[in-house]
């Protein structure tokens, strides 16, 4: 029981470091960060919101982040943008870093951006 109890602890802790608001550079063309990955914890869990900006307009969509699985420095989630499946990995550069790196795939779409946390 109390091996479950510090997984639990473990887990939770794990998830905390990633909570926040994740955004890759701006875009010299729309003035904004070209992804955002808004978690917010509730209940030691974490869910949250991808928004995604469309280069040539600036128009944003944004999809619910669900399955979320963090380990050490990595989380690993996925999202649902205008019907499609997002497949993330948000890697941190350090324990209790600001700075990360996002991968995310989308059918043949590789993403690959450095995102800081504001």
């Amino acid at each position: 029981m109390a091996l479950l109890l510090l997984a639990t602890l473990a887990t939770g802790t794990s998830q905390s470091q990633f909570a926040g608001k994740w955004q890759s550079r701006l875009s010299r063309v729309t003035k904004k960060p070209a992804i955002t990955v808004n978690f917010v914890e509730h209940d030691q869990e974490l869910a949250g919101i991808v928004v995604l900006v469309n280069p040539p307009d600036g128009s944003e969509v944004e999809g619910p982040i669900l399955n979320v699985k963090a380990s050490g420095n990595v989380i690993k989630f996925e999202s649902t943008v205008s019907g499609d499946i997002f497949y993330w990995n948000l890697t941190l550069k350090k324990s209790g870093s600001n700075r990360a790196l996002l991968h995310g795939s989308c059918r043949e779409m590789l993403i690959d951006e450095s995102v800081k946390r504001h």
